[in-house]
């Protein structure tokens, strides 16, 4: 990190600045009518100028990332595909949905000769500039609007509900839509959530897209733990036939302190929907050499903005019970549930299941369970928890091996 004072005019600075950055930032003063006019005059100029995306952030004060959808607005313009790739690219370092609102135009033209007047016609259909983000970022879950209110009236009615939204230019010029209005300064405005402009850039700018191309806060590649010969990495797609054969291994008596009931008969299925990656689900496996031998995953259960709820399991293969794994794979969801935005996490937990307990207090986490005769309810409050016990683990750092976890613990 650098910085310093410069002489010339503040947006003209940015805009050089920005030359050479990834992203600019700016921030908005919601104080009078004149700051507020003024910054939105130096977004426009770094807009114009700048070769990388341009946020004006807004919201809340300390607002992380969450389950609120990336709004993605959708131009006819050909610009729109590089805003479609940073939008996606968002929604996918924070496991969020993405609805992309294309707003159709209400132009007419005269034909000539005629001065006859009929609709403009657009022929970029919306999966067209959606096509290359899909295929760069295939776990996004994405909702397709087409809207017949203009460009600024239907962002800013789903800006109300979002966590960002991003638009894009034509050319240099200011962003608009396919009606010629000012979108940008608009937004600038009045969004309540942070808008990002995307200008063109040219393709020596710019950078690596796709997932592999970032660290996300669940590894996607086996990483190693303070279990000897242990890894664990996200789960995908493709490890669902080793989840099925983890679960057939399963006894009786662990499928009922698993699922209350006897193990799922259609495995096929229960493993298909347990190794999805999208905005809702998450599962961590644990791998001695190459065999899995322990899961655990979140599956959110309720999307109200600021009070995200995630429901988690955990199964453990018996011969590796007690060894450390459970309690190191609860503790990475838990870690990675918070930086997705999680605010909650809840379980059902029989009372008669004495090792899944022992992880959770192992955690730190004892005054999270509430007793109800042969069920205890597990419902942490991530940031909460942190703040009225300090002397507690930290559970939200990035990169924190945690405590060693020594043979004969859980």
């Amino acid at each position: 990190m650098s910085g310093g004072l410069v002489e010339e005019p503040l947006a003209d600075a940015l805009a050089t600045a920005a030359q050479g950055a990834r992203m600019v930032v700016l921030g908005h003063p919601d104080i009078g009518t004149t700051d507020v006019l003024a910054a939105t005059s130096r977004a426009g100029t770094v807009t114009e100028h700048a070769s990388c995306p341009v946020t004006v952030w807004r919201g809340q004060p300390g607002q992380l990332p969450d389950r609120r959808p990336v709004v993605l607005g959708i131009d006819d313009d050909a610009d729109s595909a590089e805003a479609a790739l940073t939008a996606f690219e968002y929604a996918h370092l924070f496991a969020a949905p993405l609805i992309a609102v294309h707003a159709q135009s209400t132009d007419h033209v005269t034909e000539p000769g005629t001065g006859r007047e009929h609709p403009a016609e657009r022929a970029t259909p919306v999966e067209d500039i959606l096509s290359a983000a899909r295929r760069a970022f295939p776990d996004v879950a994405v909702t397709a609007a087409v809207v017949s209110t203009p460009p600024r009236q239907a962002l800013i009615e789903r800006a109300a509900d979002a966590q960002l939204v991003v638009i894009g230019t034509h050319g240099r010029k200011r962003a608009v839509a396919v009606t010629g209005e000012s979108v940008s300064p608009h937004l600038f405005h009045h969004s309540p959530c942070p808008t990002m402009v995307c200008p063109p850039r040219p393709p020596s700018a710019r950078p690596t897209r796709g997932p592999t191309a970032y660290t996300r806060t669940a590894p996607t590649s086996a990483t190693e733990t303070a279990i000897p010969g242990v890894t664990i990495r996200t789960l995908g797609p493709g490890d669902r036939d080793a989840v099925v054969q983890l679960h057939q291994q399963m006894s009786a008596q662990d499928a009922h302190l698993r699922f209350f009931a006897p193990r799922p008969k259609h495995l096929g299925e229960f493993a298909t929907q347990f190794c999805r990656q999208d905005y809702a689900h998450l599962a961590l496996g644990a791998f001695e050499a190459h065999e899995l031998v322990g899961v655990a995953n979140y599956v959110v259960t309720d999307t109200t903005p600021g009070h995200i709820s995630a429901e988690i399991a955990l199964i453990v293969a018996r011969h590796e019970q007690q060894h450390g794994i459970g309690t190191t794979l609860v503790r990475q969801l838990g870690t990675a549930a918070y930086f997705h935005g999680v605010a909650h996490l809840t379980a059902e937990i029989l009372a008669e299941n004495t090792l899944m307990l022992a992880i959770i207090t192992e955690q730190g986490w004892t005054d999270a369970l509430h007793h109800h005769g042969a069920a205890v309810h597990f419902d942490l409050e991530l940031i909460s928890h942190r703040e009225l016990h300090p002397d507690l683990p930290d559970i939200p750092q990035e990169g924190t091996a945690g405590r060693a976890i020594r043979k004969g613990r859980l």
